[in-house]
């Protein structure tokens, strides 16, 4: 059985695959461990291909994935799954990217006006305590949600403020959480 270490930050010789696309937390923790970071447009596909090539996944015990309003997967769920095919070889607490609240002035004027916010699942409960009466559109990562606000599908977001600055959106309300992360290696190419 692995040990698992709290905050090792050693380089790794190999390419981690975690969520994308640019500018996602996975995609930024995954940089301090590798300079080869592979991007999926899901946990489940990074997974997959660290298992084919045998090298690294990076996910963060955060992962849930909502389909039509319905919890389809969790990172629980997922490490159940990956039982005898990949192998826990680093856990550490980490701070996320600075998250906001940000919206859309051409859509609404303030906070109470917010009818409606795009929200990665596991970000949600900034949304639900911001913006209780919003209805939450799920979305597979906090770019995606910060585009969907950019482009007037929804009134806001919960995004990161690095890539919330990107677009003409007004940040409202700050959070600055950690997240805990896993670090897999494909039970073939890790020794015993």
């Amino acid at each position: 059985m692995s040990s698992a270490t709290s905050g090792n930050s050693t380089k790794l010789d190999g390419a981690i695959s975690t969520l994308g696309p640019s500018g996602t937390d996975s995609a930024n923790e995954a940089g301090k461990r590798s300079s080869v970071v592979l991007l999926f447009p899901s946990f489940v596909a990074a997974v997959e291909n660290a298992q084919k090539t045998n090298g690294y996944a990076l996910v963060p015990t955060g992962y849930l994935n909502i389909l039509d309003g319905k919890l389809t997967d969790s990172w629980v769920d997922m490490h159940f799954r990956l039982t005898g095919q990949m192998r826990v070889v680093d856990v550490w607490e980490s701070p996320t990217k600075a998250m906001c609240l940000a919206i859309n002035r051409e859509r609404v004027a303030d906070r109470a006006s917010i009818r409606s916010i795009a929200s990665h699942p596991a970000t949600a409960v900034f949304a639900r305590q911001t913006c209780a009466d919003a209805v939450i559109t799920f979305v597979t990562s906090k770019p995606l949600a910060v585009e969907a606000a950019a482009s007037g599908r929804v009134d806001a977001c919960i995004g990161s403020a690095d890539v919330v600055a990107e677009f003409p959106l007004e940040p409202l309300d700050h959070f600055h959480p950690t997240m805990v992360w896993i670090l897999y290696q494909s039970v073939q190419g890790s020794a015993s």
